[in-house]
Parts: structure tokens; sequence; C-alpha cells
């Protein structure tokens, strides 16, 4: 059905039809009907400065839908600042935030510094992953956005600011406030404008846009040719993709790069995704971490690969059972900036 809507079969590969640019918004690519209604809620409200705030799955797209925000305002010219707040340490919350004097403490540069809202003052900030803001930096935050204003470290007068404020968070955060995890007055002050995003599983045609345009942005960047058999994208509709666009992404860019033959099918996957893709019999109680040796070893990979690959699924599911990347950080005994660091690939 999601195949023969996009794509004409010819000879043994697809073609899509029509040209991605129909379905591009920004960095935005979709043709789902229900996140073209969010674009839509986004376009707007996007001339206002009403604070937006953005719910989806990790990978589903959140910074874009930010970034989207900010270029379709009259803020477009002045500065995009992005933060994820689970790489923030609770004491320097205030000094990255609101800036601090000169000889505000030991350590501190001799000229003082800006903070983010300072620097960020006519544009735009992001706030990924709000809900693992601590309480105690909630309440700072809740006081500067409300009076657009904020007292530097050391200082003593108010720096008045005038900023957008954009947040995001793969949790429900009216949850979060029922189990006293998350303020209640900052909660409404932030959830002006909802957007909510839906995990990739849920829009399968977009899978088949995103394959397809995935496949074709990598062979014009690597000088390939790669075409996808049906087989191969019925596999990839199959999937119930637990990293969504994001690992949508690799997967294809892995199996451009690794596939020995111009026409890519269900074999290439071997080296791009979890065996399960590829064997229906997998047990399911294993769950994401279930170590497949034989995928592994044919995949050519070192052991700093296999090992990175592998500590992502691990983090994945502790974040998916403990419900936050801080709480599966406290199980896992590291910071949660490392936690994040090593999903994102930097570590």
């Amino acid at each position: 059905m999601y195949i023969e809507k996009f794509c004409n079969v010819t000879g043994d590969h697809l073609e899509f039809r029509e040209e991605y640019d129909k379905y591009k918004f920004g960095n935005i690519l979709t043709c789902n009907e229900y996140m073209m209604d969010q674009l839509e809620r986004i376009r707007k409200i996007a001339q206002s400065n009403a604070t937006v705030i953005i719910f989806g799955e990790t990978g589903t797209g959140k910074e874009l839908y930010a970034e989207y925000i900010h270029q379709m305002s009259a803020r477009r010219e002045k500065r995009y600042i992005k933060i994820n707040c689970a790489t923030i340490s609770e004491s320097l919350f205030e000094s990255e935030m609101f800036g601090y004097q000169p000889g505000a403490f030991t350590g501190a540069l001799k000229g003082g510094k800006q903070g983010i809202f300072e620097i960020a003052s006519g544009g735009t900030i992001f706030l990924d992953e709000i809900s693992e803001m601590s309480k105690n930096n909630q309440s700072k935050f809740l006081r500067a956005i409300q009076e657009n204003a904020f007292v530097k470290v050391g200082g003593g007068a108010e720096t008045k600011v005038d900023v957008r404020i954009v947040v995001a968070s793969n949790r429900e955060l009216a949850g979060m406030v029922e189990e006293g995890e998350f303020r209640e007055d900052l909660f409404y002050r932030l959830n002006v404008i909802p957007v909510k995003l839906l995990p990739l599983n849920q829009r399968k045609d977009d899978i088949v846009l995103l394959a397809m345009a995935f496949m074709d942005g990598f062979n014009k960047a690597y000088g390939l040719n790669r075409r996808m058999s049906p087989q191969l994208m019925e596999i990839l509709l199959d999937y119930h993709w637990p990293g969504n666009v994001r690992e949508l992404k690799n997967v294809m860019e892995r199996a451009v790069l690794l596939s020995s033959d111009d026409l890519l099918t269900q074999v290439d996957l071997k080296n791009s995704v979890k065996t399960k893709v590829i064997h229906k019999d997998t047990p399911q109680e294993k769950g994401n971490t279930y170590f497949d040796m034989e995928h592994y070893s044919a995949s050519g990979k070192s052991l700093k690969e296999i090992v990175g690959e592998y500590e992502k699924m691990v983090i994945a599911e502790y974040v998916k059972k403990y419900g936050s990347l801080r709480k599966a950080a406290k199980e896992l005994q590291v910071s949660p900036a490392s936690l994040s660091r090593k999903m994102s690939g930097e570590e």
C-alpha cells in the first residue's frame, strides 16, 4: 500500500514518483498528514512570541521542528541557540544560562561572562530534554522566562532580554507533574503551544519517503548509484524503529556504503540493523540488547564500533525502562552528560 502510493517498480528496484522537495519544509521531510498538520500549526504561531513545547520520542526530529519554528519567525535573522538540559550540571546552570560578573567566584573570567539568555536576546533558545532539568533549576528558569529578565551570578541589577523559548521532551511532562518530578507552574508556563510528533512506526508513509530520500542523498554524497529492492522496503516498513528517523538514516547510510552490489536487498540489512529485522524468529523477550555474534562477526567492524553500538542499545533500553536519561544514568552509575554523548556518538 505505502510502496505503491509513492513508488514505481522499475525492473528490480523502486523509483520514487515525485520530487522530494514537494515534501520538504526547512530541514524536515514528511508526507504524513498528521505531521503536516503539526507543521501548519507551527506556521500559524511562528510569528508570535508564544512558547512552544515539542513532545516526541528520541530520534523523531524535535530539534528540526524547533529550528523550523525559528526559521518561520521574525527572529530568523537573530541567534538560535540549542541547549541540551541533560548536559548542563546543576551547579553550572546559572552561570551558563545567565552569565556572571567579574570576580563572581574563583576561576571566573576576568571580564565576566555573558549567559545564553543574553547572547540569544532577540532570537530563540531551544532547550532539549527539558524533563532533565533539576527542580531547583526549574524555579530559576521559570523566573527568567516569566520576567524576561535575570540577575547574573555575583550581580545585583536585573538584565532585561527578549527571547523566544522552545522546549522539547521525550517524556510526558503532565505525568511528571503528577509524580512531583516537574514543577506544575513551569509546565503550564511552557505548555502554551504543544506540538506532538509521532514515532516513525506510526507514519509508515514517511518510512518510504525518508528511506528513498536518504538513499538518494547518500548516493550523491558518496558518488554511488544504489537502488532499493521492493523486498528491502517491505522489511523497513515491517520494522518497529525504536530509534525513529535517526536510526533509519543511519541504517540507510550503512547499507549504501557497505553493499557489494548497486541493488540494495534484505541481505544488506545484516550489516545495518539489528538481526531481528531479518530474522522474524528472534526471541522478542531478548529485547533490543540481544547480542548477535553472527551479525557482528560478518560486519567487519572494529571492537570500538561494536562496543559503541551495543552501548547505545543498552542505554536506550535503560532510558525506556526508567523513563529519563537522568534516571538511566543513575542506574548505570555514570553522569547524564556522558550518556548523552554516548548516544550521540561523541564519546
